[in-house]
């Protein structure tokens, strides 16, 4: 079977992801996001913005604080540009007519929706790219500034150097890390995730607003299911052990919606500075591409029936 007919193609798959980053970058969405994602990011520099009362007085703490909302940002940012920009990608190109000159064309459609899904991750790589780079960068100067403090400090106050040397060890720990990459490694995949269902949704949604909101819903619930699933498991009601019927429900709602807490876990013990290992990565990269695969799949089935 030639490369033009062939169930998938790569090479399809590339043309169509590069037309797809020209898409997006000319959306307005990412032009309204990515100015306050990073804007929001510079404001580290100023510490009266954000670090005010008790925290002021522990570098560790501020440090930490400053991890926190640089992640958050991040996650929101990248969250949010991979629904908003997936739900756009199908209507928009059934609006201006794209789609039937692709899809008439020898380009099957699992081609079309990979490249879609694979134009929205380069964009969120280079988006997320230039956050990290101004994390570790807004990072790096914050550390270096509380390392000197705390060296005069302890000097002045007499600490011996063994002691001055473990609070400066200590204090590093908090500054651009491997582990710190972890985290933001893990919003990223975190935002894989999502865009694949925005993507699935997309295909058989008839309205971008219900393919937004629905995403959104399922980011939500994906962030609080395994919560919920561990409460209906392992937690007795009045005394009572959850019935069959609860644990078919906990399971299937395991099974469809992903579990983000998951990758906050691992975002959590960066900012926190604690060990992350590797095999947890390779847990979460194993278990981001299996559920991208299964919305892919899904995708596909769906958007195959339809006909345009």
């Amino acid at each position: 079977m030639s490369s033009s007919t062939s169930l998938f193609s790569p090479r399809r798959a590339l043309i169509i992801a590069q037309s797809t980053v020209t898409q997006l970058v000319r959306m307005k969405i990412f032009y309204f996001l990515a100015p306050v994602a990073l804007l929001f990011l510079g404001l580290q520099f100023f510490d009266a913005v954000w670090f005010e009362g008790p925290e002021a007085l522990m570098p560790e703490q501020e440090l930490r604080m400053h991890k926190n909302i640089c992640l958050g940002t991040m996650m929101l940012f990248t969250s949010l540009f991979a629904i908003v920009a997936t739900a756009l990608l199908i209507p928009g190109d059934i609006e201006d007519r794209t789609l039937y000159t692709i899809l008439c064309k020898p380009v099957p459609r699992l081609d079309y929706l990979l490249g879609k899904l694979f134009g929205v991750i380069a964009v969120l790589f280079v988006a997320m790219l230039v956050m990290d780079v101004l994390l570790v960068t807004t990072l790096h100067f914050r550390t270096e500034e509380k390392l000197l403090q705390t060296t005069e400090y302890m000097t002045k106050i007499g600490y011996p150097e063994r002691e001055i040397a473990a609070g400066r060890a200590e204090m590093a720990a908090h500054g651009p890390t491997m582990i710190l990459q972890f985290g933001v490694l893990s919003h990223f995949l975190k935002a894989c995730v999502i865009a694949a269902v925005a993507l699935l949704i997309s295909t058989f949604s008839t309205s971008t607003l219900f393919t937004i909101a629905t995403s959104v819903m399922i980011w939500i619930i994906g962030s609080f299911q395994s919560i919920a699933r561990d409460g209906l498991f392992n937690d007795a009601t009045f005394g009572e052990a959850p019935s069959w019927a609860d644990k078919i429900v906990g399971t299937l709602i395991s099974l469809i919606f992903p579990d983000f807490q998951l990758f906050e876990s691992i975002s959590d013990a960066a900012a926190r500075a604690e060990d992350v290992l590797y095999s947890d990565m390779g847990h979460l990269f194993g278990l981001s591409a299996v559920y991208v695969g299964i919305y892919v799949v899904l995708s596909w089935f769906v958007f195959s029936d339809k006909e345009f």
